[in-house]
């Protein structure tokens, strides 16, 4: 309420109440009392805006009264005042008494309801309305009329006059926007439009509400504004004003995503959350489901995005929308896949498809959480998953791996039906599509039992689903890893699941290793390999399992298998001793044993050793044979690796001998120009130029067609060039940017050609292919640029000033357009082409001589001079410290000489000697100015110097100003400490 009479409700509640006074007073002496502290502390306009100050508090209970005593006891003051402003904030309590009755008597529904139960219908609100509205008509202007007006509306609302209820609250909040309860106000305006079925206003009402600083109705405000929306169907917009309140009841920024925190709330919180939540899966619902949740920025990506996902698909689950809800599920899952609920919302999908009665897309959906959540998963690498993942991951992997194993039996049954009559041509891709089949799901099977091994490692049936897993491996003809899950089962079990296939699983991995060496008959190394694993098994089946039916004819194949093998070491030393302790040796048996011995050293990587034997072993074959040619390769081969094993040594020179070696032992060999080849390059590498371009030019005049024939010619030019063979490395270079096919390097190859003719003296030689290359490639700038620069410098050299003033212009316009593709070298040569330019202009002004009549001469040697100054001072703007102090240095000779010019410039004839001496001092007038220009000139270089930047310029500016200022730098202390300064 806006008035501020001390005697408020609680106190007419007080006397209502029947609480004993100690003190009695008057409702006249206490408003008096109350009217004469505020008056004491200040001066104000009414008596609503009066406000006690309880320095020293009275002490007042009030004697037991009903609501109309107190009305009367206020009625009874209204003739104890004159003033309108006070009566009116009187009449005002006495409205406020009537409305505290009202509320007083409805609070007491015991004593009001009917002998039925239900409540008396009456109009209890009635003489307060009429007090208020009797309050707005008297004093239209009082500054209490906002609180009457909101009075007003409570006291319409209670009466269900929704209508007046409302234009109370539309005069009070137009009226009266800064009132204090002004929130509250357009919240319950919003609130009747909400109960009319007017949105839009509604919307309007709450949308204000939520811009006011109403920390009470602020949350309740977005609240009923999202509902409005809804109502609208603005849909997307009432998402976004639910997420508000999600928003502020669960955000938490400390806590991170992916942590298993959830932001604190109370039970009421709570049971808002959940019923905002509900509202959000409605309005969701609307706008396509859950793919709209990633769009709303108060949602994605916080720690209760997750319940929204949650809720939205049990709404679609409580309405047998399967698909809908799984995916919802899978949104969440697609967004958050490594969130710490992942597991959860997978299986709510498994468990929606369950109830839905989808057991295909169940399992499919097992699948899918093993793949998500498995032993090789990303998600599995984090730390603390939880006991139920756990569960359910056992059970899955079981489930999925039986499902397999059984469509692999039930494969397996078909092929022995169809084997019968597979001839038919109709039934052979019947039986190759069984057979497919057959493999791929025992192949399944096995990797589901091996993830289960992984999962479990110390689970109690552990070697069982090794075992199963070795079966389902040997049926789809993995026998590789068959064998390793067999072995393990027969010799190192963890503990008894499978003790009672151990002999089984021993022999089935001796089955398994013998089908891999027939496999691998074509595959000598290989063959070799299987053959060791296979008598390793076969003896271990015979030792451990030694009493077995099988044990006998295992041993039987080990004799066999043992005559065959092909152990390196044993075979080195069997073959050795063979060739060694036999002179007489039949050739075949010789060219084998070479052979085996050769082998044998390959696989130790001796390669010098087998090397030899090779050599051997191919002396007892004819040179035109399959067989020497085989041996060949192997012999390149061996070698080759010989150099290998010399650089991983550090011994590049012997790496290259060996390479040498394979050019002159196999030249036939397919592996004899890559050899050369790398020859070569390790020859460049050590700066063996000389030895590279042998072998270089061998290559390029006997392998023209050869893949590798492009490098070459490259290699051979870059091998003259460090060689220094101008003229050859030109020669080569020419011919790269003829015949190159790659048009980079036809480019490079023209440039680098002009260098080598310029390193050659072949100045004129090396303008033509400079000139070339600048106009035949605008790109790349640098290198353009860069042959301008050797056009000029080249011009210089053969005396042709012309051409080579051309050239520097073309420098200097060039760096100028570059715009964005200027470099510093660029903009280096622009500096370097103006101080050129400058020196020509400079010496053509020392080439000028003043003659009479003076005027004209000096005017075209000032133009020289200025033309000159113009450059340098082009080349002092791009900054570069050399040409900047070069250019000083030039400008002030310049100016140091015509001073010196116009101080000697011949004299007219026939002048007398006061006029000669008269003209003299003219002269000199005229040249003081300019070794004044030139001192300072000088100095600004010597400022270079003092700041510790030092160079030949500065230097001689130094020694210039010795001469220039005598007195000031003509003295040795002061060099001395110059010099000081610099070091």
């Amino acid at each position: 309420m806006g008035n501020t009479l001390a005697m408020n409700n609680s106190d007419v509640n007080n006397m209502v109440n029947g609480n004993r006074p100690t003190l009695k007073l008057s409702l006249l002496a206490i408003f008096l009392l109350t009217l004469l502290s505020a008056c004491a502390t200040d001066k104000q306009s009414t008596l609503g805006q009066l406000k006690y100050v309880a320095e020293e508090e009275i002490s007042i209970e009030f004697e037991a009264m009903s609501h109309a005593q107190v009305r009367e006891e206020y009625k009874d003051l209204l003739n104890s005042f004159e003033d309108e402003k006070i009566k009116s904030q009187i009449e005002h309590r006495i409205a406020d008494v009537y409305m505290l009755e009202g509320e007083h008597v409805l609070s007491q529904k015991p004593e009001n309801n009917n002998s039925n139960g239900s409540l008396v219908p009456k109009s209890y609100y009635i003489d307060a309305i009429k007090a208020y509205k009797n309050l707005l008509e008297r004093y239209p202007d009082s500054p209490d009329n906002a609180d009457v007006l909101y009075q007003l509306a409570k006291a319409y609302d209670m009466e269900l006059q929704q209508g007046e209820a409302k234009n109370m609250l539309l005069e009070l909040t137009h009226r009266h926007p800064s009132y204090i309860n002004i929130a509250e106000a357009h919240f319950r305006l919003g609130d009747i439009y909400f109960g009319e079925g007017n949105y839009k206003n509604s919307a309007i009402s709450y949308r204000t509400v939520a811009t006011l600083s109403n920390a009470n109705l602020h949350i309740n405000a977005y609240y009923m504004l999202a509902w409005s929306e809804y109502k609208l169907h603005e849909f997307n917009q009432s998402a976004e004003t639910f997420s508000h309140v999600l928003h502020h009841y669960l955000e938490n920024p400390a806590i991170q995503k992916d942590q298993k925190i959830e932001a604190k709330s109370t039970k009421n919180q709570e049971s808002i959350i959940n019923d905002t939540l509900h509202s959000l899966s409605l309005a969701l619902d609307k706008v396509g489901g859950a793919g709209q949740i990633s769009k709303i920025e108060k949602i994605h990506n916080k720690d209760f995005s997750w319940r929204v996902y949650q809720q939205l698909g049990k709404y679609y689950f409580d309405k047998n929308l399967y698909g809908q809800a799984a995916s919802t599920y899978r949104y969440f899952l697609e967004i958050y896949p490594l969130s710490v609920r992942a597991p959860y919302f997978h299986q709510q999908i498994i468990d929606n498809y369950l109830a839905g009665k989808f057991p295909k897309l169940a399992l499919d959906e097992k699948r899918l959480y093993v793949e998500s959540f498995g032993i090789f998963s990303e998600y599995h690498k984090k730390p603390g998953i939880d006991a139920n993942t756990f569960d359910n991951l056992k059970v899955y992997l079981d489930e999925l791996a039986r499902f397999h194993y059984n469509l692999g039996e039930d494969a397996t049954k078909d092929l022995v039906k169809l084997e019968k009559i597979v001839a038919d041509k109709n039934q052979r891709k019947k039986f190759d599509d069984t057979q497919k089949a057959k493999h791929h799901h025992y192949a399944k099977a096995a990797d589901f039992f091996g993830q289960t091994i992984a999962t479990f490692p110390e689970g109690d049936r552990f070697d069982e689903f090794v075992f199963l897993q070795a079966e389902a491996l040997n049926n789809s003809e993995q026998y590789q890893k068959a064998a390793v899950g067999y072995t393990h089962v027969a010799y190192t079990p963890k503990g008894d699941s499978a003790k009672a296939h151990g002999a089984d699983a021993g022999y089935a991995a001796i089955l398994a290793l013998q089908v891999l060496v027939e496999m691998n008959k074509g595959n000598s190394e290989a063959f070799a390999q299987w053959q060791v694993k296979t008598v390793d098994s076969m003896l271990r089946f015979s030792e451990v399992y030694h009493s077995d039916d099988r044990s006998p004819g295992v041993l039987t194949n080990t004799a066999e298998y043992l005559f065959s093998l092909n152990q390196y070491q044993r075979a080195i030393q069997i073959g050795l001793n063979l060739i060694n302790n036999n002179s007489n040796l039949d050739p075949t048996l010789s060219k084998t044993a070479h052979g085996i011995v050769a082998h044998s050293y390959f696989k130790v990587e001796d390669y010098g050793s087998a090397q030899k034997h090779y050599i051997a072993q191919r002396k007892f074959t004819k040179n035109s044979s399959d067989e020497y040619q085989t041996i060949s390769e192997r012999l390149a081969s061996t070698t080759y690796k010989n150099s290998e094993q010399k650089l991983e040594q550090n011994d590049e020179s012997s790496a290259i001998d060996e390479l040498i070696l394979i050019k002159e032992l196999t030249p036939e060999s397919s592996i004899r120009i890559v050899a050369q080849h790398d020859a070569a390059s390790l020859m460049l590498k050590l700066g063996r130029w000389g030895d590279a371009i042998t072998e270089l030019v061998e290559l390029n005049k006997l392998f023209p067609k050869h893949e590798l024939a492009p490098e070459f010619p490259r290699k051979l030019a870059f091998a003259h060039r460090k060689n220094e063979d101008w003229a050859s490395a030109a020669a080569a270079y020419l011919n790269l940017h003829r015949n190159d096919n790659d048009v980079a390097i036809q480019r490079e190859a023209l440039f680098s050609a002009a260098e080598m003719f310029e390193k050659n003296s072949s100045f004129n030689t090396a303008i033509i292919h400079f000139k070339a290359y600048a106009y035949a490639y605008e790109k790349p700038f640098e290198t353009r640029m860069e042959a301008r620069f050797k056009l000029a410098e080249n011009y210089y050299k053969i005396k042709d000033e012309g051409k080579a003033l051309y050239w520097l212009r073309r420098i200097i316009d060039g760096n100028a357009k570059a715009a964005d593709q200027q470099t510093e070298r660029s903009r280096w040569l622009a500096s370097w082409a103006h101080v050129k330019y400058g020196d020509s202009f400079a010496k053509a002004f020392h080439k000028r001589r003043l003659r009479l009549p003076l005027p004209a001469s000096l005017k075209k040697k000032q133009q020289d001079m200025e033309n000159a100054i113009a450059h340098y001072q082009k080349s002092q703007s791009l900054g570069f410290f050399e040409f900047v102090t070069m250019s000083t240095y030039k400008i002030s000779g310049l100016y140091t000489e015509l001073s010196q010019n116009i101080e000697g410039a011949p004299k007219p004839k026939n002048l007398s000697v006061s006029a000669s001496k008269k003209y003299r001092q003219i002269l000199q007038l005229q040249a003081s100015p300019l070794i004044e220009q030139a001192i300072l000139l000088h100095l600004s270089n010597a400022d270079h110097g003092w700041q510790g930047r030092y160079n030949s310029w500065v230097e001689k500016s130094f020694e210039s100003l010795r001469t220039l200022q005598p007195e000031r730098f003509n003295k040795n202390e002061q060099l001395a400490s110059y010099g000081n300064e610099i070091r």
